[in-house]
């Protein structure tokens, strides 16, 4: 645990704190607000507590974590002082340089020659003398990994090229090589030269510049090229859709954009293009499908209509007229009918 990122070790600590309580209440949205810190960053976390067997975290098909058990550390102490001694096998190298030597044999390769020679060499490329520990780093590369002092020079070289003058980085790349069976100056350009091709253009699509990729965003990157069989152009794209639909780098978001076109076939921009068309035509409503818009009237339908209106107003109103004349004629005849009657009588 001394060598991990505080930040990592602030996620195991909060992690201890919360082991009791009911399990399925903790969510990866949670622990990231808590601690502020991304999702992403809980995820780097887990997955370097998984990978030296602190927890035991299981990621679903995108990357996602999905359950994490924290492991019983004094098994693994007790286990680890019984195999401290076994030989390593299956091209796997011991990692602890600081007792790889006892005082005297130290002392003794330090006045070698060669060593002497290779040791000043890599002073002047970090641009600082070495301390102890720096030294014995030196002799554990040499010695015990096997590595010329060909192979060490371009090894400090390539990761000074890269920003990185620790000493215990350089060690980490060399047991990666070691373990990767590269034993040459041109077998280690080889390798740098594809993990270049490979990762520069997807940290530029993403807008990684202030750090390097961990081994779970590598191992993302060599599926997209050896698994999915994508080239450089597709899988900047998937990068570019991710921060365009997420707004910052997410490699579990590009893994499903990438296996959805994988599944559709899709392996080139054309392939894209075509499939991007098809999407938009599913949702555009076609033009034919709209219902047509009622006939605008005519002016000959309109004046018809009018003279229909007017024809049947001048009937009511005639109507109207013809009652209102029989009504005075009636009042007539009957007034007069009244007036005949009472000149009778008076007489």
């Amino acid at each position: 645990m001394k060598d991990a990122n505080g930040e990592f070790v602030k996620v195991y600590l909060y992690l201890l704190r919360h082991m009791n309580d009911v399990p399925g209440e903790l969510s990866l949205c949670e622990i990231a607000d808590s601690l502020n810190h991304t999702e992403n960053d809980i995820v780097r976390a887990l997955r370097y507590w998984s990978e030296h067997d602190v927890l035991n975290v299981d990621f679903d098909g995108t990357g996602v974590p999905v359950s994490v058990i924290i492991n019983d550390l004094t098994a693994f102490e007790t286990a680890a002082t019984h195999e401290s001694a076994v030989s390593v096998s299956d091209n796997k190298v011991p990692s602890d340089s600081a007792s790889s030597f006892s005082r005297a044999e130290f002392d003794e390769l330090r006045e070698r020659e060669d060593i002497k020679q290779l040791l000043y060499i890599v002073e002047k490329y970090i641009g600082a003398p070495l301390s102890p520990t720096d030294v014995r780093t030196i002799l554990y590369i040499r010695e015990t990994l096997g590595m010329s002092g060909e192979l060490i020079e371009y090894l400090v070289e390539y990761c000074v090229s890269n920003q990185h003058t620790s000493l215990r980085y350089m060690e980490k790349v060399a047991i990666n090589w070691t373990e990767q069976g590269i034993s040459t100056v041109d077998a280690a350009k080889d390798a740098s030269t594809l993990y270049s091709r490979r990762t520069l253009p997807v940290m530029k699509a993403f807008g990684l510049s202030d750090r390097n990729l961990t081994p779970a965003e590598l191992d993302f990157i060599n599926r997209w090229y050896d698994d999915y069989g994508f080239d450089k152009e597709m899988i900047t794209e998937a990068c570019r859709r991710t921060v365009l639909s997420m707004g910052k780098p997410n490699f579990s978001y590009a893994d499903g954009i990438l296996r959805k076109w994988k599944t559709a076939g899709v392996h080139t921009l054309s392939d894209l293009k075509v499939l991007d068309a098809g999407f938009r035509a599913k949702i555009t409503v076609p033009v034919t499908a709209k219902a047509p818009a009622p006939a605008k009237p005519t002016n000959l339908i309109i004046f018809h209509n009018v003279h229909i209106i007017l024809k049947n107003l001048r009937r009511s109103f005639s109507i109207m007229i013809n009652r209102r004349r029989n009504r005075l004629w009636y009042l007539i005849i009957h007034s007069t009918t009244k007036s005949c009657v009472n000149i009778t009588q008076s007489r």
